[in-house]
């Protein structure tokens, strides 16, 4: 298997950093330092260090977080609060990761995991994930604007959004659907529209949602129980 692959399954990062500390020099194949994170390698026959320490299988670990608002999406930070001081001390903070962003404001469902591979395909833009968000608007919402979002609306940057589903929930009030994650989407979406986004809150992720969960609440889930 890749060496790459290798080290998602042992679980010592995500796959962004691990391909950053091979191409640094930091991974060593059987003594000698590998920078070629596609090198292929086997379980059991080849010794493989991760910054001088033998990393090991680990058993795959899925986690669903109701996050609050005030604590950015990091596992760490030296003068923010993350979402990291959020999970249980039964939780080794060292071998998960959370999968995409929410903004420091912004509440919701996030998803922890030591899966790598799993990770990789629920960011992959071909994969379509869709994401709902609960969104209170500061001005009532028009249908012409819904149909703006639906058909997708231009942002400040000028990027070209892709359409949105919207679900609307009474005059301020819709639950938006969409595919991407770009940095303030929502609210960028909004702001196209000449509105303002006052609370948002993801409420479902692919087909994770937070039905039952308790604001703050962390709970473990099986890999099954994510649909991609």
């Amino acid at each position: 298997m890749r060496l790459e692959k290798y080290l998602v399954q042992c679980g010592v990062a995500s796959r962004k950093k691990i391909k950053t500390a091979i191409a640094q020099g930091r991974v060593t194949v059987n003594g000698d330092i590998e920078v070629n994170d596609a090198t292929d390698v086997e379980w059991g026959e080849d010794i493989i260090t991760f910054d001088g320490i033998i990393p090991e299988k680990k058993q795959l670990k899925y986690y669903i977080m109701y996050k609050i608002a005030g604590y950015i999406t990091a596992m760490e930070d030296e003068n923010k609060k993350t979402v990291a001081e959020l999970l249980p001390e039964y939780i080794d903070k060292n071998s998960v990761f959370p999968v995409g962003r929410l903004d420091r404001d912004t509440e919701g469902v996030l998803l922890f995991t030591s899966d790598g591979d799993l990770s990789h395909a629920m960011a992959h833009p071909d994969r379509n994930m869709e994401k709902t968000y609960y969104v209170e608007l500061d001005k009532e919402i028009s249908q012409e604007d819904i149909i703006a979002l639906e058909q997708g609306v231009i942002l400040d940057t000028n990027y070209a959004a892709l359409p949105g589903k919207v679900e609307y929930l009474n005059s301020k009030c819709i639950h938006l659907t969409i595919t991407e994650g770009k940095y303030h989407q929502v609210k960028k979406m909004l702001k196209a529209v000449k509105n303002k986004v006052i609370y948002l809150k993801r409420v479902k992720f692919g087909n994770l949602t937070l039905d039952g969960m308790i604001p703050g609440e962390v709970k473990e889930i099986k890999r099954e129980d994510i649909i991609i």
